[in-house]
């Protein structure tokens, strides 16, 4: 076991930056910034409902679809990717729920003959849906990329993308 004999707030405070003395006992000039430490107004916003860009034309240019089997990862993903959108400057639906779709099957317990004994399984197909609109596709393309790579196990993506091309030839 590794003890220290400083603290180990006073060996890695980060709240401050780093200064040295120069020649002058009174004035010390700073040799590395650290960024500051976050404020509790800005960590309550974690728990807030995400901040919205408001659409311009309402034109329709990507559907995502989530779908799972937990409800609660389903709605964290969502409001993942909705704040996503925000700081991309894309505008984005709130989460729509879509319908649950139930299957369900019958399956015989004993191998053999004893057909009256039976067990019945059900799953559930929970299915929410973000609707961007206004945007650039090359931005609707990068945040696709972004949701795709962090996405958590057991969620799954569907994207509909809409593209309008002019008349003219």
């Amino acid at each position: 076991m590794i003890r220290h004999s400083r603290p180990f707030s006073k060996l890695f405070n980060l709240a401050r930056p780093y200064t040295t003395k120069t020649t002058e006992a009174t004035e010390t000039s700073k040799i590395l910034e650290l960024p500051k430490a976050t404020e509790p107004q800005e960590l309550s916003q974690v728990f807030e409902v995400p901040k919205r860009v408001s659409p311009t034309h309402d034109i329709p240019v990507c559907n995502l679809q989530f779908r799972g089997y937990l409800p609660q990862q389903l709605d964290f993903y969502a409001d993942f990717a909705r704040r996503a959108a925000y700081h991309l400057g894309m505008p984005c639906s709130g989460t729509i729920p879509l319908p649950t779709q139930t299957s369900r099957w019958t399956v015989i317990k004993s191998p053999f003959v004893h057909k009256k004994s039976q067990e019945n399984f059900e799953r559930k197909t929970h299915k929410r849906l973000l609707q961007i609109k206004d945007a650039h596709p090359e931005v609707v393309d990068r945040w696709l990329k972004y949701l795709t790579m962090n996405a958590p196990a057991g969620v799954g993506l569907r994207a509909t993308k809409f593209e309008f091309e002019s008349l003219a030839k």
